[in-house]
Order: C-alpha cells, then structure tokens, then sequence
C-alpha cells in the first residue's frame, strides 16, 4: 500500500514539474533579462542648454560727442530721442571771431604779398648796382635780408590763414553714422570746451545706433561647456 501511495506521489510531482517547466524557465530568463545593462551604438550629437544670467542691453556703436575747439552753441537741431541720419548736422558753434580772423588773416597776406613786391624790385635794382660798383655790399646784403624777410612773413600770413580755416571746418559737427540722440546736456548758448590737449571736452551729445544691440551680462566659468570637449549620446 506505501508503495502505491509513493509512486502516486512522484508521478503527480512529475506531471508538476512538467506542466510548469516552460513557465518557470520563462520567469528565469526575465530575471536575467531584467539585471542585464541595456546597450546601443554610440553617436556624436549636440547637447542644448540654457543659463540663466543678469546683464543690460546696449548698443554696439555709441558715441559721446564733444567738439574739438571752444567755442559758443551757435545750433542745436536736435533733441531726446531724434533719429539723425549720417552726416546730418549735430551742432554748430558760433565762428564770429574765426570768421574775423579769417578776414585779418587774408588782409594780412595781402599787405605780406605787397611787402614782398616792394622788397623784391629793391633787391633787383640792389644786384645791378652792385655789380655797377654803384653801393655797397652792405646796403646790398640789407636790401637782401628784407627780401628774405617779406617772403617769410607771407609764408606765415599763409599758414595762419590755413589754420583758421581749418578751425572753421571744426565749428560744424556731423553725424558720423545714422544714429539716435541719447542724452543733450547742454544748450544753445552755452560755452563748450574742445577735445584737444589734456582736456577730454564739453559733452554736447550722446549718440547710438539702436538697430545693432548687444547683451553684456556675467556668466560663471561653470556654466560655460568647454568648447573643445567631445558630447556623446546613448
């Protein structure tokens, strides 16, 4: 009878084990599965990110304006806000007194350019009459030294008229791009200093071009990838 019972026993563990066999393999096989690293062909790819940080905006090309001679605001056409176009006028100083010293500068080359004429036929005549015996080698080197004189002070009326033209040049000041007005400190009228010597001048403008505009802000080193580095992706 323990025998029968037995054999019952291990054909019934038998049939057991043959019925869940594939089942207990399968849940075996998701185990290793599941423990096993995943893997994939490695690529080169671009990673995106974005850093917050504080700055200002502002424009590439801004300008403070400032004449280069002193002078009085003759003209001022334009204010807070104006869009100017380039070579549009900014400002103008008053040329009064550099328009009078122009005038004393050209009656000055006339009166040299007399001078000159004069001294010129004196030293002529002074050649035949030495070379005659007629006067002396001193009166002749006088006559000479005046003639050596009136061509000197014309050369120099000369140069001081080129130099007060060039000044007048300065008394006009132009857009150098097309820009807009940012500040006008000051207004017609009033005395402005140049920019030359150890002066940096009287500003009477601040000028910007708005159509081009860059963002200065401070970023930290650790936020910025190092360019030269390779990112990969899985």
């Amino acid at each position: 009878m323990k025998k029968w019972i037995f054999l019952v026993l291990v054909l019934a563990a038998g049939y057991l084990v043959f019925t869940q066999w594939d089942t207990w393999r399968a849940k075996l096989q998701e185990g290793q599965d599941a423990s096993r690293l995943t893997t994939a062909p490695v690529i080169q790819t671009n990673i995106s990110f974005a850093v917050n940080a504080a700055g200002e905006i502002a424009p590439v090309e801004q300008v403070s304006v400032r004449p280069e001679i002193n002078g009085k605001l003759d003209t001022l056409p334009v204010d807070l806000g104006d869009r100017v176009k380039k070579d549009d006028l900014l400002f103008k100083l008053d040329d009064k007194e550099l328009q009078q010293q122009r005038a004393s500068n050209l009656t000055a080359i006339e009166r040299a350019k007399l001078e000159l004429g004069k001294a010129e036929r004196d030293y002529k005549r002074a050649q035949d009459l030495v070379a005659a015996n007629l006067i002396s080698q001193e009166l002749f080197d006088n006559t000479k030294t005046t003639y050596e004189l009136a061509k000197n002070s014309l050369d120099r009326a000369e140069r001081e008229l080129e130099i007060t033209k060039e000044r007048l040049t300065k008394t006009e000041v132009r857009a150098p791009f097309d820009c807009t007005v940012l500040t006008r400190p000051v207004s017609i009228g009033q005395a402005v200093s140049g920019s030359g010597g150890f002066n940096s001048g009287t500003e009477v403008l601040t000028i910007a071009d708005l159509n081009s505009m860059i963002i200065n802000a401070h970023v930290n080193q650790a936020d910025v990838p190092d360019s030269n580095s390779t990112r990969w992706s899985r």
